[in-house]
């Protein structure tokens, strides 16, 4: 558990892997301590996005790590810490993890956006001094609307929105080919709704509307 707190947070291929194999080995080890478990597949889909993006990687996503190894830290230095006093930092990181998804989801976006709008500006300059009447090009302010209507819901909302829309339940496997999400961030948004109540489980692995 030390090493992982102290483990040098420089954002390369072989730190973020050997992180990852420090928390994969840490898991195989803790028994039956479940909300220890949570925190650690809650940690690991961020450790793919940090390896994948690099120095490119939203800085809320490294804050989360740091904040989810001190609590884990907590719960291995502390095991008689009351289940009411685990679930509520557990919920804290969970709500982290939704807001930091839904984050990364809105700045790929917008660099996706960026990307697509930068050759139209490069040859604007061209067209104007070519013809004159190029001046309508001033609608492009419309593009701007469009990255904002461009949003996706909250992963949760499209999970739960699956759900609602299947009266007769679905699994696991249909929602990530509905919504497009991974499998772990949807297993921790059906952690989370069943613990409030939003959503019931049926039999094995298959969910509906509560």
């Amino acid at each position: 558990m030390a090493s992982l707190l102290t483990l040098d947070w420089e954002i390369t291929t072989q730190s973020i892997r050997k992180f990852e194999k420090e928390l994969e080995a840490l898991k195989e080890n803790l028994g039956g301590d479940p909300h220890s478990k949570r925190l650690i597949e809650l940690s690991l889909p961020i450790c793919n996005y940090l390896r994948v993006r690099k120095g490119a990687a939203s800085p809320a996503s490294l804050q989360f790590l740091k904040e989810a190894m001190r609590t884990l830290h907590l719960f291995r230095q502390k095991r008689t810490l009351a289940v009411s006093e685990r679930k509520k930092a557990l919920k804290k990181l969970i709500d982290k993890y939704d807001n930091l998804i839904t984050d990364v989801q809105r700045v790929n976006a917008a660099l996706a956006q960026a990307t697509r709008a930068k050759p139209a500006k490069a040859t604007a300059p061209r067209a104007a001094k070519a013809a004159p009447k190029a001046k309508p090009k001033k609608k492009t302010p419309a593009k701007k609307v469009a990255v904002g209507k461009a949003r996706k819901p909250s992963p949760t909302a499209q999970v739960l929105k699956a759900i609602k829309s299947h009266s007769e339940g679905i699994d696991l496997a249909t929602l990530k080919k509905t919504t497009g999400l991974s499998g772990s961030i949807i297993s921790s948004i059906l952690y989370r709704a069943s613990k409030e109540g939003k959503i019931k489980r049926i039999r094995r692995g298959v969910y509906v509307s509560a």
